[in-house]
């Protein structure tokens, strides 16, 4: 009987208590200060701790992707587990080149009877919730091209909004690849970022707000709108940025608005913080993953 390991890069800012329990592999992905190399969850281990040391440094991060031997190395750990098949699940292609990557090593890995890479098109708990799904599949002895199918109808239905305080990071890390217009020039906005994950799965630029209530009031309308039009039952992650206690509260007003969806809180881990400086908030929403499996 074939046993699927799944592996994860750390962009998903997956809770260790979550991987542990789907037995969920990790690859860590690099945060680069000039010279020194610092891996995701093992050297920095949140945002809030490279907010810090951004600051004690007095220079700003960059990241770059896994290396091909890291892959591999989750291979021959999952192999070294019994596992004889894995899927590779990365955050999205238009914002790192990871799942090329992790797509090569799945072709030329001969290790397993069968490996394939699977592009989230989105990264934080938005891949996170792929790979639950995948997971729990896995663990009802479900075959890859099953889980397969199931992803890409899971992804099919995933939608974000976010919102950060500075637009600057996301420029600065060559992130944001649409909608500078709508927000170039302006002083004192928060810009309303979301990923095109039914296309190239890439930021852009899909409104702004004066403040972080007026930016929940502008993320409510497509989820409103999502909801109208969903036949299934739906998932939502509210994610902050090292802002834990909005966090909290944006959680609270959503579940009063919006009693049939089933919400939850991730975070936003250092390497996509990165990109999106401290205080970024959003919400995620999709198919529940659950409906599927």
């Amino acid at each position: 009987m074939s046993k699927i390991a799944v592996i994860i890069d750390s962009s998903s800012a997956m809770p260790l208590a979550i991987r542990n329990r789907y037995h969920i592999f990790q690859v860590n992905d690099p945060i680069i200060f000039g010279d020194e190399v610092y891996k995701e969850t093992v050297d920095i281990h949140s945002l809030g701790e490279l907010v810090k040391m951004m600051q004690e440094k007095k220079q700003l991060a960059s990241t770059s992707q896994p290396a091909p031997g890291d892959w591999e190395e989750a291979l021959n750990l999952a192999k070294a587990s019994g596992y004889n098949q894995a899927i590779l699940i990365t955050l999205s292609s238009g914002i790192s080149g990871t799942y090329q990557t992790a797509n090569a090593i799945a072709q030329s890995y001969d290790g397993m009877d069968e490996v394939r890479a699977w592009d989230s098109k989105i990264a934080v708990m938005g891949a996170g919730v792929q790979a639950i799904l995948a997971a729990a599949m896995a663990e009802k002895n479900r075959s890859l091209d099953e889980i397969i199918t199931s992803l890409e109808q899971l992804r099919s239905t995933i939608d974000v909004r976010f919102v950060v305080n500075d637009i600057s990071h996301l420029q600065r890390t060559g992130r944001l690849s649409r909608g500078q217009a709508l927000i170039g020039g302006l002083l004192n906005i928060k810009p309303i970022l979301s990923i095109d994950v039914q296309d190239e799965g890439k930021i852009g630029a899909v409104g702004k707000a004066r403040k972080m209530s007026g930016a929940l009031k502008e993320i409510k309308e497509p989820l409103r709108q999502s909801l109208a039009e969903a036949d299934y039952p739906v998932r939502a992650y509210v994610i902050d940025g090292n802002n834990t206690k909005l966090g909290d509260k944006w959680l609270k007003d959503l579940q009063s608005e919006y009693p049939t969806v089933k919400f939850e809180r991730g975070v936003i881990g250092a390497f996509i913080g990165v990109h999106t400086g401290d205080g970024a908030m959003g919400v995620i929403w999709a198919r529940d993953w659950e409906d599927l499996i």
